[in-house]
């Protein structure tokens, strides 16, 4: 076996049991056996389970700042490229299910940040600077990270919480149907939030007005 076919067997077998059972219940010896490769091997060519799991984590963040760019690529349009991220970013998480599961576990435990953050901050780079571009008069209550933020978390959260919500509607969210509704539902949040973004005077009139009428009013104290 060449050793890039060998490397790949002992990526794809970390990759599975690392998003199944987790980097501290996964062994060397767990990751020989699912690979049929020789724990030597694996020493050999990544030395340790810490260098498997950055070698796993690089592997996905390259691919998805392929898709990322491709992605902003296909369009001149501000909301045509915001759809076509999302629904790249979606297709991906979707393609890439372990991945959450990786990235999710290591943030919980607070270890790898570091490689966790490298991979995430071009993203999140590529996302602000694109933003500060396509929305020069947002409104200067409407924060532009806050707004990065809220819709990675639409879209990350379904991912990462997808079994809690198989078991709490009773249906896979998974299933091409969900994922076509959900990212119906992104794509409706994401028009209304360009309207703000685009500072049209009656969204922000509507928006004022919705303030308003929220505001609580303070009850009259009763005359004795």
């Amino acid at each position: 076996m060449k050793p890039e076919e060998t490397k790949a067997k002992i990526l794809a077998a970390t990759d599975h049991l690392f998003g199944a059972l987790g980097f501290d219940a996964t062994t060397t010896r767990d990751i020989a056996e699912q690979s049929g490769v020789n724990k030597a091997l694996i020493h050999y060519h990544f030395g340790s389970k810490d260098e498997l799991l950055a070698a796993v984590l690089d592997g996905y963040y390259a691919r998805l700042r392929v898709t990322m760019l491709a992605a902003l690529g296909r369009s001149a349009e501000p909301e045509q490229q915001a759809a076509d991220i999302l629904d790249a970013y979606a297709d991906f998480l979707a393609e890439n299910r372990t991945f959450c599961s990786i990235v999710q576990r290591e943030v919980a435990s607070g270890r790898h940040m570091e490689k966790i953050l490298a991979g995430t901050l071009p993203v999140f780079q590529l996302g602000t600077a694109w933003l500060s571009q396509v929305a020069p008069n947002a409104p200067p209550g409407l924060e532009l990270m806050q707004v990065l933020t809220s819709v990675y978390g639409m879209v990350v959260t379904y991912f990462t919480y997808g079994p809690v919500l198989a078991q709490l509607t009773g249906k896979d969210p998974f299933s091409p149907e969900a994922l076509e509704a959900r990212k119906r539902h992104v794509h409706h949040v994401v028009a209304l939030l360009f309207r703000e973004l685009r500072g049209d005077a009656k969204t922000k009139k509507e928006g004022q007005a919705w303030a308003r009428s929220t505001r609580r009013t303070p009850r009259k104290k009763p005359v004795s």
